[in-house]
């Protein structure tokens, strides 16, 4: 078919012919079917003018949002009644993206980048649907497909928008130097980055850098960073990252501390989640960082309320504490100098606090045993003393 702009209902219409016409032919309005009957015809070689009869039929159109890498279902249905010939093509593609008829596919003209990815539901075409199924969907295949059918019932068009949306699937926040870093990778469209802080700062003080990138796929990197403010942990750095149609919000925190020990193997570390977590279905997990090697302390699930210890006993939380938002860790006898990182965890959302952990040696304490030995080493040397003393009063006096 011929794709023409877009024309009021009457009038006459300019064509340029550079072969033979025949006394009917049909072209494409937006998405309205126009049949034009040929009534009379004067035309030279470079144009023609008709004075057509004008048949308008509405014709379908729909939406579909396909996701990145998985397949996708372009729907289109009609009245079967045989001899159906199914045609598929895509937006300003001369080869076709799929094609069927005489009860068979027929690709060899297919368009080069549709090979292999697509396929109708061929055991339901009799039942009147002409489907598309697009294999791995990607960015490339944004825009629309019109899908046109042909069966003893005449000729049917409908046309399908196509986008596709890379969803955010994680987001990662770290310390560098006296700066909050904040990334996330292979979306689509581009995300929005917000920061915030807890507690809350002035707008003007929290200023971001933020950078996207689209690697060769079109699928988009985001890296946005804050200077840090003041003392380290002061503040709690909350970074939001939002897709672009504002279905998504991934928001991750991350808080930075200090804590003196005693070298005694005993230590509370604590960890407080933020107000704003939800604390319904969530994984509180403590691991421990030392010389660039992490190994988990231990992992508490909300729902069985069950804390998994990994290592050691001697590493505990209060089940209770936790539920309310208090995750902070007790170590009896096993406190090591190094980072311990408490991490809260659920949906689309995430609360870290990286403790790093200093340990004083602890004075040592004389035993009930080294203060007898002590005093009986100091009597024997008195009476040492005295004997040499007392030997030596005498030896004067013979003199």
């Amino acid at each position: 078919p011929y794709t023409w702009p877009l024309l009021r209902r009457t009038g006459i219409v300019h064509c340029c012919a550079n072969g033979h016409l025949d006394n009917q032919f049909r072209f494409t309005v937006g998405p309205i079917l126009v049949s034009i009957v040929l009534s009379a015809m004067a035309w030279t070689p470079t144009a023609v003018i008709l004075f057509c009869v004008w048949t308008f039929i509405e014709c379908t159109e729909t939406q579909v949002v396909c996701t990145f890498s998985e397949d996708c279902v372009l729907q289109c249905s009609f009245k079967a009644a045989g001899e159906e010939v199914i045609q598929w093509t895509f937006t300003h593609k001369e080869d076709p993206v799929h094609t069927y008829y005489h009860d068979a596919d027929h690709l060899e003209h297919q368009d080069q980048r549709f090979k292999g990815r697509t396929s109708l539901f061929n055991d339901l075409i009799r039942a009147g649907n002409a489907s598309l199924r697009l294999r791995n969907s990607n960015i490339q295949d944004i825009g629309r497909y019109h899908c046109y059918i042909s069966n003893n019932n005449g000729e049917q068009n409908s046309w399908v928008n196509v986008e596709v949306h890379a969803p955010i699937q994680s987001v990662g926040i770290e310390m560098m130097g006296d700066e909050v870093n904040c990334s996330s990778q292979g979306i689509y469209p581009a995300p929005r980055v917000s920061w915030i802080t807890d507690p809350p700062t002035q707008s003007d003080m929290l200023k971001d850098s933020t950078q996207t990138s689209a690697d060769p796929r079109g699928l988009y990197s985001v890296q946005s960073r804050v200077r840090i403010l003041d003392n380290i942990s002061d503040h709690t750095y909350v970074c939001s990252v939002t897709s672009a149609d504002g279905t998504q919000e991934w928001t991750t925190s991350l808080r930075q501390q200090e804590i003196n020990s005693v070298n005694d193997g005993s230590a509370i570390i604590p960890c407080i989640a933020l107000r704003t977590f939800n604390l319904h279905n969530f994984t509180l997990t403590w691991t421990f960082i030392r010389a660039n090697k992490s190994e988990v302390i231990l992992t508490f699930d909300s729902l069985t309320k069950q804390t998994v210890g990994h290592g050691t006993s001697q590493a505990k939380v209060d089940p209770d504490q936790v539920l309310s938002g208090n995750g902070s860790l007790w170590l009896q006898n096993t406190a090591q100098a190094g980072t311990y990182t408490c991490s809260f965890s659920a949906f689309q959302i995430q609360h870290l606090v990286h403790t790093h952990v200093k340990l004083t040696p602890a004075r040592k304490k004389e035993s009930g045993g080294n203060r007898s030995r002590l005093g009986v080493i100091l009597a024997v040397i008195a009476v040492l003393v005295l004997l040499i003393a007392g030997m030596m009063i005498m030896y004067a006096r013979r003199r």
